[in-house]
């Protein structure tokens, strides 16, 4: 079993609605972090699950502990979720994977 640091952030550039760097530079501000359990080695297919977990978490199920603190605001299209070394935005539909760059980019803004 393996422990993966994760961390949700909220792009809070204007038009992050349209996407990661898509209408503005992106914006992100940390919101939430905690750890998510994987058998084994992280596989993609597995990483793509536990995006989908985490959507479906702060969004409909509020089941998790870490999801229950959830209320301000819903995991939306141009906010990132960072799954140990993996970044990913939230697209229109899934989604996209971002760089360190990207990633750093962003949260200094």
């Amino acid at each position: 079993m393996t422990d993966l640091i994760t961390t949700v952030y909220l792009n809070t550039a204007d038009q992050h609605l349209r996407g990661f760097d898509v209408a503005e530079p992106a914006r992100l501000e940390a919101a939430a972090s905690f750890t998510l359990p994987f058998d084994g080695r992280p596989t993609p297919e597995a990483v793509k699950a536990a995006l989908e977990t985490v959507f479906d978490q702060l969004n409909i199920d509020f089941t998790q502990p870490w999801s229950k603190d959830w209320t301000c605001r819903s995991l939306s299209v141009g906010d990132v979720v960072v799954i140990g070394e993996t970044a990913w935005a939230v697209a229109p539909s899934g989604w996209t994977a971002l760089s360190c760059d990207q990633l750093s980019d962003a949260i200094a803004r």
